[in-house]
């Protein structure tokens, strides 16, 4: 056998191995789609569209989630964990389309979308140098400790509304 034909089987039975080791992590679903494909490159491009979406559809998702981030804000009797949950999953999305945000930046965002009973507690942790730094959990676990004040003092003046009486 000349060197070409040798070189073309070794690279057949590599194609063979990557193609057995991609169909084993695909979801049944999807395997219908791979199968008809030629190649592992042909397989590797056809995956990569299915899960990440064409360029226009990665946009649309890095827009939207950029879009989430600058726009949050706790809803109207959401609760600190509940706004944290829906604030981390905007993280999340963000993270997942490659954009990452700093400490600081992170922090402050979450910060300035609780409601206005968080006014003085916000304050006071945006004074404190330790914001650039300090991890998304961590300074959920500072807002925790004190939510119980916050609750108190927002049923002692009758909730969010009753400053704008």
């Amino acid at each position: 056998m000349n060197r070409s034909t040798n070189d073309d089987l070794e690279n057949m039975e590599k194609d063979d191995i990557v193609f057995y080791e991609i169909s084993c992590g695909v979801a049944i679903e999807n395997f219908d789609i791979i199968i008809k494909c030629k190649s592992t490159k042909e397989i590797w491009d056809v995956l990569k569209n299915l899960y990440q979406g064409s360029e226009q559809d990665q946009d649309k998702k890095l827009t939207t989630a950029l879009n989430e981030f600058t726009n949050f804000k706790a809803l109207p009797g959401e609760s600190l964990d509940d706004s944290f949950k829906r604030f981390n999953l905007i993280i999340t999305k963000l993270s997942n389309v490659g954009t990452v945000r700093s400490n600081h930046e992170t922090n402050q965002q979450f910060l300035n979308g609780l409601g206005i009973h968080w006014t003085t507690t916000k304050m006071i942790v945006q004074g404190d140098r330790k914001i650039q730094t300090l991890s998304l959990f961590k300074l959920y676990g500072d807002l925790q400790a004190q939510e119980s004040m916050v609750l108190k003092e927002c049923a002692y003046l009758g909730g969010p509304l009753a400053l704008m009486a």
